[in-house]
């Protein structure tokens, strides 16, 4: 009969990741105890909610949101193992609700990380409350107030997980307090996750009550918190340790976004991993014109949408800083798999037979094109990307 106290889950909705999401979800599933069914309607419903409300979205940020909710969510049931929650269950009902405030922790980060970005999407006669984002909605600046996830959270839980927290009291009113004022185990937990692999929320503390802010001594102002672009070695060796080794989660393809450097420069893109160093130089590139796109001869094209770069060619006119070889580039740049993949005779591989413009016929990566071009694409090239065959 399963948890849920019902003999049939819903059905669950058609999926919504590329193959890399997909991997990393199922790795979310392996944290867990649940059998795979359970975890379906549950997590698996929770997460193709937040992925769906987004899917229309377009730009660098929404690929950002993705990669940093699913790096969040791994990093955070790795270390709310080390707690024992609820604190003081009995001992034949722990690890029943231990797999419940599991969940709440998962839906409570989910809800935080989109309720961020959902909370300054504007479009005319919608609510991200009510309905996914439209295509033509836009980003403001404003901030959004920690507590709008706690709204959220009630949209993007689906009817088997509302039915679980329902029926585990304890771990319900655990994703309330997250979103509230007080003392929050649950948020303190993904704090802590947060900073462990280099994506904290800056501006996560709850405000005090206006009595509390009226009586409260002036402080210095703390220094705003930005995300840091990869860096030397040495300097990553001074971040907090993350539970598993980092490059479980930053080159699986979490994504820290920060502003350039006050210019009208692209945003820079970038976990640990350094395949986002060459991904930063393309972006770069695309936006001052020194690299050229659709160009007789060039390696980076736009066909039908999507980035095409020539292997390995893309990789060779790129100069790293520790002066990596070219293919070493292009497998870190691999690691990061925000490429497109295919099976090929058993296998999955990640490069396509393209014929280009000129009449070449290459080989290449495929990328999403809003990850290298923003909302600002270059023209449609007339290549054509050949998902079946070989020459």
């Amino acid at each position: 009969m399963g948890m849920f106290g019902r003999k049939d889950a819903e059905p669950v909705a058609a999926p919504v990741f590329d193959d890399d999401e997909g991997e990393r979800v199922m790795a979310v599933w392996r944290l867990t105890a649940l059998p795979r069914e359970e975890f379906d309607a549950t997590y698996g419903d929770l997460f193709q909610r937040c992925w769906r409300a987004v899917a229309a979205a377009p730009g660098a940020e929404w690929h950002a949101l993705r990669d940093q909710a699913l790096a969040h969510v791994t990093a955070a049931l790795k270390v709310r193992r080390a707690y024992v929650l609820p604190r003081f269950a009995a001992a034949e009902d722990a690890a029943r609700l231990a797999e419940a405030m599991s969940f709440a922790l998962a839906a409570c980060v989910l809800a935080e990380r989109f309720a961020r970005l959902l909370g300054r999407t504007t479009a005319p006669a919608w609510s991200p409350l009510r309905a996914d984002v439209p295509a033509p909605a836009e980003l403001s600046d404003m901030l959004v107030p920690r507590s709008f996830g706690g709204l959220l959270l009630t949209r993007l839980v689906g009817a088997a997980g509302h039915e679980w927290l329902a029926q585990e009291r304890e771990a319900l009113w655990a994703a309330a307090a997250y979103f509230g004022g007080g003392r929050s185990e649950l948020r303190e937990i993904a704090d802590d996750a947060a900073t462990r692999i280099g994506l904290p929320i800056a501006d996560a503390a709850a405000e005090a009550p206006p009595a509390a802010r009226e009586e409260s001594v002036p402080e210095e102002p703390a220094p705003a918190v930005v995300a840091a672009t990869p860096g030397p070695e040495s300097d990553r060796a001074a971040e907090p340790p993350a539970v598993n080794s980092p490059s479980e989660v930053a080159d699986a393809g979490s994504v820290v976004l920060e502003t350039s450097d006050g210019t009208d420069g692209p945003l820079r893109v970038g976990g640990s991993g350094k395949g986002w160093l060459w991904m930063n130089w393309v972006r770069a590139g695309v936006h001052d014109g020194s690299i050229a796109v659709n160009a007789a001869g060039g390696w980076l094209h736009n066909v039908g949408g999507a980035a095409f770069v020539v292997v390995p060619d893309g990789y060779e006119a790129y100069r790293a800083p520790d002066s990596a070889a070219a293919k070493t580039v292009r497998n870190r740049v691999a690691r990061l798999g925000r490429q497109r993949r295919r099976k090929w005779q058993g296998r999955t591989v990640d490069e396509f037979r393209a014929e280009l413009a000129d009449g070449r016929r290459v080989s290449g990566m495929v990328f999403p094109g809003d990850l290298v071009w923003d909302d600002r694409p270059p023209p449609a090239s007339a290549a054509v990307v050949v998902e079946g065959r070989n020459w």
